[in-house]
């Protein structure tokens, strides 16, 4: 049924919570994991204002960090890929739960309401609203205070 997981993941603690619902359910469906981790548009507006090398050490870091993961969990058994994207956080995730054609998305969220919420946005929430209406979401939800 979940052939295809999609686990958008941004280097965090807080954000891997949600691998490890991923892994239950690759290992339910014998399913293939997908990591993405997107590098974010202020970045890359930095890197357009003649500053380069911040983008390419977020790139790099993003790739090791990926390749890392990608080792530990093909040692356990399981098949994985991943993607270094670049741009707006949720359309990237969105983009990228296309071109994988994903059978589901698990994200964590990092649990902000209120002003905090309003202040810093919500990419699972944007992710959530506005682009994933034929594709099922889990949304693992944290706090930073429980991390």
């Amino acid at each position: 049924m979940y052939k295809r997981i999609l686990v958008p993941l941004d280097g965090s603690g807080l954000a891997e919570r949600a691998l490890q619902h991923a892994v239950d359910i690759a290992r339910a469906f014998d399913g293939h994991l997908d990591l993405v981790r997107v590098v974010p548009v202020a970045t890359l507006q930095v890197a357009r204002a003649g500053d380069i090398s911040d983008l390419e050490s977020e790139v790099a870091e993003a790739l090791e960090y990926l390749t890392g993961l990608q080792g530990r969990l093909s040692e356990e058994g399981l098949d994985v890929s991943y993607r270094v994207r670049q741009g707006d956080v949720a359309e990237e995730i969105l983009e990228e739960a296309r071109d994988c054609h994903s059978d589901i998305v698990v994200m964590c969220s990092h649990g902000r309401s209120g002003i905090a919420r309003w202040v810093y946005g919500s990419i699972a929430d944007r992710v959530l609203r506005y682009g994933l209406s034929s594709v099922p979401a889990i949304l693992v939800i944290s706090s930073s205070a429980n991390a």
